[in-house]
């Protein structure tokens, strides 16, 4: 798998009552003068090959891991309508790929216990490579002639809500990108985001610097969306991960965190950030009824953190605190 209007510089008044509390405000606005500069833009794209793309994998969604079918791919009402189109040529494709693993520990893996020197190794993973890209440059061309109807149909309709988005968004990113990395005390690190519009995925999905959205009709549920995807790509899983496993905490709350994170850094630019579909759902989210009071009363007392660790311990002896009272 994401506003927070606060403002961290202290009245002057109140606080500079000695040298120490004059050095903390200076180096508080400082802090807050550097994320101003590094929030990253956001370039939004309708292409026709991401939308072919992501056309045949949701079509063939069998072929992919749990994760990607049961989510992004999970598009039932897309796949029967182009049922049609599921050739067995295709099929005959998908399952060529079969022989690759979708994980890249267990490719490489195969790979080290099929060679016998670091050179053979080598050889074996980029002849695997270059297999997979032909097998995938076969699948999209063969698929390209049937989507071209497809895609003169919804091209225009991209075009149009990406004009429409892009503008209500552009309004508001420096904003939210700027409260995002507040609430997560963390510096972007990529000067800009690539957002593309693609019609068929069911949800949403992003990686480093780039992130798929569906063209959703609710602009305000859009901006939660992006938010939530690109909160995805300020705090990774594997770094999320690490903190909560050194604070031993879940590893199920990481998507309810960064899922907060998008919200509070959204929340004040959007008509009714209580309705469902932008306020994080405690039906999804896990432990989000427990994790909720604790981000607002930190998005309420933002200045009073110095580091991310700090919610997270807060969270861990929250939680030693109810587990002490059974």
């Amino acid at each position: 798998m994401q506003g927070l209007g606060l403002n961290i510089g202290l009245n002057s008044r109140r606080a500079l009552t000695s040298a120490k509390s004059y050095k903390s405000i200076n180096k508080q606005t400082a802090f807050e003068r550097y994320f101003l500069l590094k929030v990253p833009k956001a370039r939004f794209f309708v292409s026709k090959n991401v939308n072919l793309y992501y056309h045949v994998c949701v079509l063939f969604s069998e072929y992919f891991p749990a994760e990607y079918a049961d989510g992004i791919l999970n598009n039932s009402a897309y796949r029967q309508q182009h049922e049609h189109l599921k050739t067995e040529s295709l099929h005959q494709k998908f399952q060529n790929l079969w022989q690759y693993s979708y994980y890249a520990w267990d490719f490489v893996g195969k790979s080290l216990s099929e060679a016998d020197t670091m050179s053979s190794t080598k050889e074996t993973l980029v002849r695997a490579s270059q297999d997979q890209m032909d097998i995938w440059l076969q699948i999209l061309s063969e698929a390209l002639p049937s989507y071209e109807p497809i895609w003169s149909g919804i091209e225009g309709k991209l075009e149009e809500y990406k004009a429409r988005f892009e503008a209500e968004w552009n309004a508001i990113h420096e904003t939210v990108l700027t409260k995002m990395s507040k609430i997560a005390k963390l510096p972007w690190k990529t000067e800009h985001l690539n957002v593309h519009f693609v019609d068929c995925v069911y949800g949403a999905q992003s990686w480093v610097e780039d992130v798929v959205v569906p063209p959703f009709p609710d602009i305000d549920i859009e901006k939660k969306l992006l938010s939530h995807e690109i909160a995805h790509t300020l705090v990774p899983d594997y770094f999320l991960k690490t903190k909560l496993q050194k604070f031993n905490l879940d590893c199920s709350i990481a998507h309810t965190i960064v899922d907060l994170i998008a919200y509070f850094g959204v929340k004040e630019h959007v008509t009714d950030p209580e309705r469902r579909g932008i306020k994080p759902n405690p039906n999804y989210y896990a432990e989000v009824s427990k994790l909720y009071p604790i981000f607002e009363d930190y998005y309420k007392n933002l200045v009073q953190y110095q580091k991310f660790d700090d919610i997270l311990k807060q969270i861990s002896e929250r939680s030693k605190d109810k587990e002490g009272q059974h």
